[in-house]
């Protein structure tokens, strides 16, 4: 798992299951209460693990890259 055409898509798998899983816990706390600061935390958290995971990804494809050359 060393090359970027492996990386990147893995990369972008993971972002989508997060933020999936984010739209899924907003739904089961938002059922028929209409209220967000229940869901701010869990959107908050989700927004900088997706930083998280995107950027040191994205980090690390160019560190490989510019060893590689």
């Amino acid at each position: 798992m060393n090359k970027p055409s492996v990386v990147i898509p893995v990369i972008i798998l993971i972002n989508a299951c997060i933020w999936g899983f984010a739209m899924i816990m907003s739904a089961h706390k938002l059922s028929g209460t209409g209220m967000y600061q229940q869901i701010q935390h869990i959107l908050g958290g989700c927004a900088g693990t997706s930083l998280i995971i995107v950027g040191g990804g994205l980090a690390s494809i160019a560190k490989m890259m510019k060893s590689d050359s």
